[in-house]
């Protein structure tokens, strides 16, 4: 499968830079338009007390505005270290900071050390797995 971004150099392309204009473009604009209709759709199923799991959350703004619509914690897993400050930042200034987890993890590589979750989003991350279907066997197995 093509992808839409390097396979494996993570670190290169999901850099500090990158990540801090995620950030910015979040703090200025809000959800991306793909991401707030997923939020949207999530809110209707219902979020008061849900888990969240989110893989490759990025800079954390789906899990952010998640639990601040009622989910009781959210699990941010990433591949790249560049996000956590930004994510740990933005969750400060939204006060969800003690309900957000942010950790570096490969869920394809190791499905059973993450909790489940009542909701899972994955939002602009197949593509960038080289392995999309190893990933998504991974989310099936945590559920």
């Amino acid at each position: 499968m093509a992808g839409c971004c390097p396979s494996r150099d993570y670190h290169r392309f999901f850099n500090k830079r990158f990540a801090r204009r995620l950030a910015n473009r979040y703090r200025k604009r809000g959800l991306d338009p793909t991401a707030q209709t997923m939020f949207q759709f999530l809110r209707q199923l219902g979020l008061e007390g849900a888990s969240v799991l989110e893989i490759g959350g990025g800079v954390g703004e789906i899990e952010i505005e998640l639990l601040q619509a009622g989910a009781a914690r959210a699990q941010n897993l990433e591949l790249s270290h560049a996000y956590e400050q930004q994510v740990r930042t933005l969750a400060a200034h939204a006060g969800v900071q003690g309900r957000l987890d942010w950790r570096i993890h490969d869920l394809a590589e190791h499905p059973g050390a993450v909790a489940p979750a009542d909701l899972v989003v994955l939002h602009r991350v197949v593509c960038c797995y080289p392995d999309y279907a190893r990933l998504l066997g991974g989310w099936c197995e945590t559920g």
